[in-house]
């Protein structure tokens, strides 16, 4: 569309251009044509030529005219005849080499009589009359070629200023059609260019709302960033943050820094029970408690799950404690959720540093705080100590050690019997591991499996226990069962049931040998990888015995979806027996729902007769405990010999 504009631009210049030339060299042939033409200059000459004539022939013939007449007219035919000598007349002469000598007569006649008018007489100008009546053809010619030419260049002139028109009119059609095309261009032009327009403006108003749009979600996303999308509290990213923030001003004005993380007491045990749906209801309820406690709202923040967090600065430590206190009292309430009242308690961990300024030892040494909480207890507020850290840094050393006792095979197996209730016969051997430190000699399994199991050492620890129980049973004389305890962590692996089949095949022990013990906790799982385990272990001929019955929260519904071959009853029981009427009632529940399942009932930490005699009664089938031997590295002579090999022996000594 430039391109096309551009060129009509130009044509209109050149056509206005060439225009112009033409009506400037025809205002040229008219200025010429409105001079005295060649034509006329021609006629007044020969006219006063003969007008001269006549005056001299009068001169001759009237006496009584005055020779003053002629000369006037000689004067005026010599200035007539300057016109010969230049100008177009003179030109046109100069032309024409007869007209030219016709010129010369001309004025040599003139110059003639100029020189001797007054000196002749009439006679001698009657005489010369005649001279110059020659010239008078001459002169007509002249005159008649001089029309001539004037009316050819007035034809030439009226040609040229038709053919002017017809070029100015085709030029003034071409002009006015480019002007309709410009126009019309023009018209699409702006047309185009209102259309641009309103597009512009349209994507300026999308743009608009594009920003506004973007400066939302910038917001919504800067908010989801710092605040939890399940209370709407400050979440984890907006307590790093603060923490840095406030560490910086309490430095500036020497301010201590206090740092507090809540723990919810049994969260998992509310979802477990209730449902997720639940569970959640009661964290959007605590949050809500935790608002409305007139407590600045950046103080407090959810860091996931059921932990959440206070930060504050320039509080001392009883002020610190008094103020967890006061939270912990917010959310100690009782909760109302689907019509079922929940009680919920918390723990709290703090640490108040005046000189600490690193933010991720602040959040260890609270979170140090709070895990000590945790093992004292539901509900318990603990403050940092530098003990906390010590025994931080003790299990990190003890996490090494196990490393290496592993390499160094520093695991033994002890052996612990299980006798029939009511024979006492051996009826099976208990493995329970115990480590021989190098330096601090021989350690009790609740030094360190709480450690194996949260690094994973667990599984390599227990895999090496496993295959040591089954080659030390596989050598017995009598083929008494042996129990190997198996951790949580371990039935969490999709390999456990390949690894224990491995061991039985390399050992040589039989699969009904062997009895594997779990507790409660290794059912309460949403994953289906320890059912199927044990199910895919029994399914082969390998006992399932459940460990420390009554204390956990096993449900009849997961006892059923794996029949069990004994439950072991918690040694919490059996040392309340002789006090504790409800122990009896329980371990009475305990051993009929096991008959009423067909399984057996084991009885453990039995050290008096009374409680053998009391478990006896209510028909639990064997027992465990110091009454019958505690955990030796060996086991007896009859049941690794023989029972005849024994007396033999017994004979012999």
């Amino acid at each position: 569309m430039n391109r096309i504009l551009a060129g009509i631009i130009f044509s209109l210049f050149i056509s206005t251009g060439y225009i112009s030339f033409l009506v400037h060299e025809r205002q040229q042939e008219l200025q010429k044509l409105s001079r005295y033409t060649d034509s006329w200059s021609a006629a007044q000459l020969v006219s006063e030529y003969y007008r001269f004539e006549s005056w001299l022939g009068l001169y001759t013939i009237v006496d009584t005219m005055e020779l003053d007449d002629v000369r006037l007219r000689l004067d005026i035919m010599l200035s007539q005849s300057d016109l010969m000598k230049g100008g177009d007349l003179g030109h046109y002469i100069d032309s024409n080499k007869a007209h030219h000598e016709l010129a010369l007569q001309l004025q040599s006649t003139l110059e003639y009589l100029d020189v001797h008018l007054e000196k002749m007489d009439r006679s001698d100008i009657k005489e010369y009359l005649k001279v110059m009546h020659e010239l008078d053809s001459p002169l007509s010619r002249l005159s008649s070629g001089a029309l001539d030419k004037d009316v050819n260049s007035i034809n030439n002139a009226n040609h040229n200023i038709q053919t002017l028109y017809y070029i100015y009119s085709a030029t003034s059609v071409l002009l006015i059609i480019l002007s309709a095309i410009l126009g019309v261009l023009i018209f699409f032009q702006n047309r185009n260019i209102l259309k641009a327009h309103l597009q512009v403006k349209s994507l300026a108003e999308e743009l608009q709302k594009s920003k506004e749009k973007l400066q939302s979600q910038n917001a919504k996303l800067e908010y989801d960033v710092y605040h939890d999308s399940l209370t709407e509290m400050n979440n984890r990213h907006f307590f790093w943050e603060n923490l840095t923030k406030t560490i910086e001003v309490a430095e500036k004005v020497n301010h201590s820094v206090a740092v507090m993380l809540f723990d919810l007491d049994r969260f998992k045990e509310v979802n477990d029970t209730y449902g997720h749906d639940a569970g959640d209801i009661l964290l959007r309820q605590i949050s809500h408690r935790l608002v409305s406690m007139s407590l600045a709202s950046d103080t407090l923040y959810r860091l996931g799950g059921d932990e959440f967090a206070f930060l504050s600065s320039g509080l001392t430590e009883s002020q610190a404690v008094s103020r967890a206190q006061k939270i912990c009292e917010f959310i100690n309430q009782p909760y109302t959720i689907y019509n079922t009242i929940i009680n919920i308690t918390t723990c709290v961990g703090i640490v108040i540093s005046e000189t600490e300024r690193r933010s991720d030892y602040l959040y260890k040494f609270a979170d140090l705080a709070l895990y000590e909480a945790k093992n004292e207890g539901s509900g318990k507020i603990k403050v940092f100590r530098q003990r906390m850290l010590d025994k931080l840094q003790e299990s990190r050393t003890l996490e090494h050690d196990m490393a290496m006792a592993i390499v160094n095979k520093e695991f033994v197996v002890y052996y612990q019997p299980i006798v029939d209730s009511f024979s006492r016969e051996i009826y099976s051997y208990e493995a329970l591991i115990r480590w021989i430190h190098p330096l601090k000699g021989l350690l009790l399994p609740d030094s360190f499996i709480p450690v194996a199991e949260k690094t994973g050492m667990i599984n390599e620890m227990g895999k090496t226990v496993l295959e040591m129980a089954c080659r030390e049973a596989a050598t017995w004389a009598v083929p008494a069962k042996i129990s190997v305890n198996v951790s949580p962590v371990q039935l969490s692996s999709k390999t456990f049931a390949g690894t224990v089949l491995s061991i039985l095949k390399e050992t040589g022990l039989p699969t009904e040998r062997l009895e594997l013990e779990v507790t409660e906790s290794s059912l309460f799982t949403e994953s289906t990888t320890p059912m199927n385990t044990l199910n895919k272990l029994r399914s082969q001929g390998v006992k399932i015995s459940i460990d420390d019955f009554g204390t956990g929260y096993s449900s009849l519904s997961r006892l059923s979806r794996i029949a069990f071959d004994k439950i072991k009853i918690d040694k919490s029981f059996v040392h309340s027996l002789a006090t504790q009427e409800d122990a009896i009632n329980i371990i009475k529940l305990i051993t009929g729902m096991a008959k009423s399942l067909n399984m057996k009932a084991i009885a453990e930490g039995v050290e008096t007769q009374e409680q053998l005699e009391s478990l006896q009664a209510l028909g639990c089938d064997f027992a465990q405990g110091y009454l019958f031997g505690k955990p030796q590295p060996h086991i007896a002579a009859e049941i690794r010999n023989g029972y005849q090999e024994q007396l033999n022996c017994e004979r012999l000594s």
